[in-house]
C-alpha cells in the first residue's frame, strides 16, 4: 500500500494545470481495493473517526454553544487610551509565527508607523530557522558566537552552541563519513570539554562505531515501505537490537533544535518563549466556560460582572498558564507583595499580612487568634514569613 500511496504523491506532484486530480485518487482507490486492503485501512482509522464523531458532543458538554460570550467581556483601558494596540499585537503576532504577508497587510490597513520595527527581528529568526530545517547550523552557529555574551554570562561558548555542534558532528557523520566527522569533531569540541560537556563529547564519539549500523538499518526501512524488504527479520536472524545512539541520530533533533533557537531568540528580544496572543487565547478558553456561569450568577443578582474590578472567584487554570510565583491570601483575595507578605501560622494555612493583622485586632491584646480555616490558634509575633521562588 505504501508503494501505492507513494506513486499517486509523485503523480500528484507532477500534476500541471488541468490535471484531473480525482481521477489520480480515485485509480488509488481502485488499487487499494483490488489489493483487499481497504477493511484493513478502516479498522486502521476506526479509532480516529470515533474520537473525531465525539469531539462536538465534548465541546458541547464543557461549552454552552449557544451562550453569548459577550456576557464575559471586560473592558480593557489600555485598548481605550491606545486605540491601535490590538492591530499591533495581532501584527507582532503575525511576525513572529513568520506569515510576514499577512502581517504586512494588517500594519498597512491599521497605519501602524513601527511595522518595520516589530518585523526586523523576527524576520531575522525566520530566515535562521529556515537554514535549520534545512539542514544548515552555519547561520545559528554564527548567531550563537555573536550572542555568548548573553547566553553564557561566565564567558565562554555556551550549552547551546555545543548542541548545535553535536547536532552538526552527528549531520556530518551521516552524510560525509567518519573521516569528516572526526575532523569536525576535532576542529570545534575542544573548547567544550573544559565546560563539563566532556561526558557527552565520549558519547558522540561512539557514534562513530555504530554509523555503519545506522546506514544499514535507514536501508532497511526503506526497502520495507518499497515492500521489497518481507522477510527481512528472519534473514537478519530475529529482531534487531535497539540502537544506543538512535536518539542523537533522530530527525527529532532538527526540530528541538529550532525550537531552541526561537525560544533563546525571543527570550533575547525580551519576549516570551510562546506567543503572548496564543496564551491570551488559550488561557480565555479555558476560563471561558467558568466566566459565563459566573456572569450569569452576578446577573441573577443585579450586578454586572464588566463593572467589577476584582472577580469574586478565583478560576484556576492549571500549570500551563502559572508564570511567576504569586500567592494571593484566601481571605482578602489580595495578592501578596513587598509591603503585604504570606505569613504561614502554626497550622500550615498561610495568610497574607494584613489579613493576619486584622484577625489580630479582633482578639484580645496579647491572647491568640483563631485560624480562619481550622480550630488551632496562632499568636501574631510567631508567624514566618513565606518567600515564594519565581517560576522558569
Amino acid at each position: 500500500m505504501a508503494s501505492m500511496a507513494r506513486s499517486a504523491e509523485q503523480e500528484l506532484e507532477r500534476a500541471v494545470e488541468g490535471t484531473d486530480v480525482d481521477a489520480i485518487i480515485g485509480r488509488l482507490k481502485s488499487s487499494i481495493e483490488e489489493a483487499g486492503l481497504l477493511k484493513e485501512l478502516n479498522s486502521t482509522t476506526k479509532e480516529l473517526h470515533t474520537s473525531i464523531a465525539k469531539l462536538g458532543k465534548a465541546l458541547e458538554k464543557s461549552c454552552d454553544m449557544d451562550a453569548d460570550v459577550c456576557r464575559a467581556l471586560r473592558p480593557c483601558p489600555a485598548a481605550a487610551s491606545e486605540p491601535g494596540l490590538l492591530a499591533r499585537v495581532l501584527a507582532e503576532h503575525f511576525y513572529r509565527e513568520g506569515r510576514f504577508e499577512l502581517g504586512d497587510c494588517l500594519a498597512a490597513e491599521a497605519g501602524l508607523m513601527d511595522a518595520e520595527q516589530l518585523r526586523a527581528p523576527y524576520a531575522s529568526m525566520h530566515e535562521v530557522l529556515e537554514q535549520i530545517r534545512a539542514r544548515n547550523l552555519a547561520p545559528a552557529l554564527q548567531w550563537a558566537e555573536s550572542q555568548r555574551a548573553a547566553l553564557s554570562p561566565e564567558g565562554g561558548p555556551s550549552a547551546f552552541e555545543f548542541r548545535l555542534h553535536s547536532l552538526n558532528f552527528v549531520h556530518t557523520l551521516q552524510t560525509q563519513g567518519r573521516s569528516a566527522a572526526l575532523s569536525y569533531a576535532r576542529r570545534h569540541f575542544a573548547p567544550h570539554a573544559g565546560r563539563g560537556q566532556l561526558p557527552a563529547i565520549q558519547r558522540l564519539m561512539g557514534c562513530l562505531v555504530f554509523a555503519d549500523r545506522e546506514v544499514q538499518r535507514k536501508r532497511d526501512r526503506e526497502q520495507q515501505e518499497r515492500g521489497e524488504g518481507e522477510g527481512g527479520a528472519a534473514a537478519g536472524g530475529g529482531p534487531q537490537l535497539p540502537q544506543p545512539y538512535a536518539e542523537l541520530m533522530s530527525p527529532g533533533c532538527w526540530d528541538a533544535a529550532a525550537s531552541e533557537f526561537a525560544r533563546l531568540a525571543c527570550s533575547l528580544m525580551g519576549q516570551a518563549s510562546e506567543s503572548p496572543l496564543s496564551t491570551v487565547v488559550a488561557a480565555g478558553a479555558v476560563a471561558l466556560p467558568a466566566l459565563l456561569k459566573l456572569a450569569a450568577v452576578m446577573e441573577r443578582n443585579a450586578q454586572d460582572l464588566r463593572a467589577v474590578e476584582q472577580l469574586p472567584v478565583e478560576i484556576e487554570l492549571g500549570p500551563r498558564f502559572v508564570f511567576r510565583s504569586i500567592f494571593a491570601c484566601p481571605v482578602s483575595r489580595d495578592a501578596s507583595g513587598p509591603d503585604n507578605p504570606p505569613l504561614l501560622l502554626p497550622c500550615g494555612h498561610v495568610l497574607c499580612e494584613q489579613s493576619v493583622a486584622k484577625l489580630a485586632a479582633k482578639s484580645r491584646v496579647g491572647r491568640p487568634f483563631k485560624c480562619p480555616y481550622c480550630p488551632m490558634e496562632a499568636r501574631q509575633e510567631g508567624l514566618r514569613r513565606l518567600t515564594f521562588p519565581e517560576v522558569d
